[in-house]
């Protein structure tokens, strides 16, 4: 036995030697560790592999990804048709009889038969000259579930509910259109691989099976032994009893490992019992939804859902009867049924203090009054903008082709101001100015940031950047406005009416037109520093400037 020391708790758990090198989780908090001697040892027969080899007619590796249990997985140029694929070979001493050598080809062929938007692609299966398993797939830019529980423990900080339900959707999807083929297996955070606009990929399909078959961590007498000690580690956390005590395994498997992901998700603590019987809470969840995610985790395969889509129904249902009910805030009622103001918030107007007289660009305070006016609850998305264009046969955006940039979801960059303008026109609407951008933002309870007066963090917007691109528009649930406006803090700048010119040279918090050659954006974007996500931030551009960190929303003057 190996005693392993949780750097985060200071718990100190024992495991087995023959976990040497593996990651998995702290049982009493939930964070990774690694076991003593952690470099994964793998074969001299794929531990020769380096960038710049050439494997076989058609493939050139490029540079490393990772390694894990399983093997070794490069990214390489696929020669025959020119484009970027991931490699992953195949560690040999995990398949070493023909029956599970056979085993995987036929599992990795089956794999290759599933493309679904959420399913890493599986190309092709071959061999090297000398003999090991390798896998030819989709290489996707993007980070693992197991990071962004990481980063959440680290900044001790939820997954917002949103984010949760829109991984776990996704999900759900994949499996329900694999299980007609294949069962997965191992369904893990690992596994989980989250790209830009905020799609769910699922990797390894199938793959798992002749490994299970194999592996001397099935063996029965060593499981319940393991389980007795409570020493769980690696994969083996996130299995269902059927696998664990080497039973039957059908679909409901996935069901029961999706389950253990999600209650990761909710509670950022790693599964540590088998059977799970202890059914969690969370303050900010809804129990129908709770219910839902409990349900999945059941011991007994028959009081689980039976089927991913039945699972995917009932969680979507849940949540949407939850967070969206069909009736109307407090800003809406009474307000026109116009289909012009759908997906816009009203406000009723009023005075307010604008300004800040700590910066200079921001000062001095003075109390402004602002008409009525209807605004967007979000900046106006690329899918929205494409609509624009099929019908109006304007210039594309700059960034239009950018992969990280023209998500359906997404806010829209790259465009000017008069290009903003021109939009606004088409859709009946205006920009807002500056006195109705900050009103909307601060309110009249004087906040310093559009949710509240707590400091921002990466549940409330995207800034610092952090994502290094912007989210999609429905990402920062939790900084949201309290009328039910998101993204008024961070993730791109949104441009305003008025020119940039100090507020000492304005009248009631307006400039006269053509003061200025710039244009006042606010909000900060997702480059931006804690100051500039603050409600009187602003910042001056040239209005012809198109960048990929400014985009904009419309308002509607009755």
């Amino acid at each position: 036995m190996i005693s392993v020391l949780c750097s985060y708790c200071g718990l100190q758990i024992l495991v087995p030697s023959s976990v040497q090198g593996r990651e998995g989780q702290c049982l009493n908090c939930g964070n990774p560790i690694r076991v003593p001697s952690a470099k994964i040892s793998l074969p001299d027969t794929i531990a020769k592999y380096k960038p710049g080899d050439k494997i076989g007619e058609r493939y050139v590796l490029l540079s490393y990804i990772g390694k894990g249990g399983m093997g070794v997985v490069f990214a390489a140029e696929d020669t025959l048709v020119k484009e970027g694929v991931a490699l992953k070979f195949m560690r040999p001493d995990i398949l070493r009889t023909e029956k599970a050598r056979g085993m995987f080809l036929q599992e990795a062929q089956i794999a290759r038969r599933l493309r679904h938007e959420n399913i890493i692609a599986v190309h092709d299966v071959s061999l090297t000259g000398d003999g090991v398993l390798f896998l030819s797939m989709e290489y996707a830019k993007g980070s693992s579930l197991r990071e962004l529980l990481q980063r959440h423990r680290e900044q001790r900080c939820y997954i917002a509910p949103r984010l949760i339900v829109a991984i776990t959707l996704q999900i759900l999807d994949a499996l329900h259109y694999a299980h007609r083929l294949v069962v997965h297996r191992d369904i893990k955070p690992e596994n989980i691989m989250l790209m830009a606009n905020e799609q769910v990929k699922v990797l390894d399909f199938g793959l798992a099976k002749a490994v299970e078959e194999e592996d001397a961590i099935y063996d029965v007498d060593r499981q319940k032994e393991a389980i007795k000690r409570k020493q769980v580690i690696g994969t083996f956390a996130y299995a269902s009893p059927e696998q664990i005590y080497h039973r039957p395994v059908d679909l409901r498997a996935d069901i029961y490992s999706t389950g253990l992901v999600v209650r990761e998700m909710l509670t950022l603590r790693a599964p540590t019992e088998h059977p799970v019987e202890r059914e969690i809470t969370r303050e900010d969840i809804a129990p129908d939804v709770l219910a839902v995610i409990n349900k999945a985790v059941n011991a007994e395969k028959s009081e689980r859902w039976q089927s991913a889509f039945e699972f995917r129904e009932a969680l979507k249902s849940a949540y949407d009867n939850a967070y969206h009910p069909n009736s109307f805030s407090e800003n809406e009622v009474n307000a026109s049924s116009d289909r012009s103001t759908e997906g816009m918030v009203y406000f009723p107007g009023g005075a307010f203090l604008m300004g800040n007289n700590a910066v200079r660009e921001e000062a001095p305070e003075q109390e402004v009054y602002v008409d009525p006016f209807w605004m967007d609850r979000y900046p106006v998305t690329v899918f929205q903008y494409a609509r624009y264009l099929e019908e109006t046969g304007a210039q594309e955006p700059r960034f239009w082709h950018d992969g990280q940039l023209n998500g359906p979801e997404q806010p829209v960059v790259g465009v000017s101001w008069d290009e903003a303008m021109a939009y606004a026109a088409w859709a009946g609407k205006t920009l807002p100015t500056e006195i109705q951008w900050e009103f909307a933002a601060r309110g009249r309870e004087n906040r310093k940031f559009p949710w509240g007066n707590l400091p921002p963090d990466t549940t409330r917007c995207n800034y610092r950047n952090y994502l290094g691109m912007p989210s999609i528009v429905v990402m920062h649930e939790d900084g949201k406005t309290p009328d039910g406006l998101f993204d008024m803090a961070g993730n791109v700048y949104e441009w305003t009416l008025d020119p940039y010119v100090p507020y000492a040279q304005q009248r009631n918090g307006q400039a006269a037109p053509g003061t200025s050659p710039r244009k006042t954006v606010r909000g900060g974007c997702y480059e931006s520093e804690k100051e500039e996500v603050i409600t009187t931030a602003r910042k001056g551009f040239f209005q012809n400037v198109r960048q990929k960190n400014i985009g904009f929303r419309c308002v509607i003057n009755p």
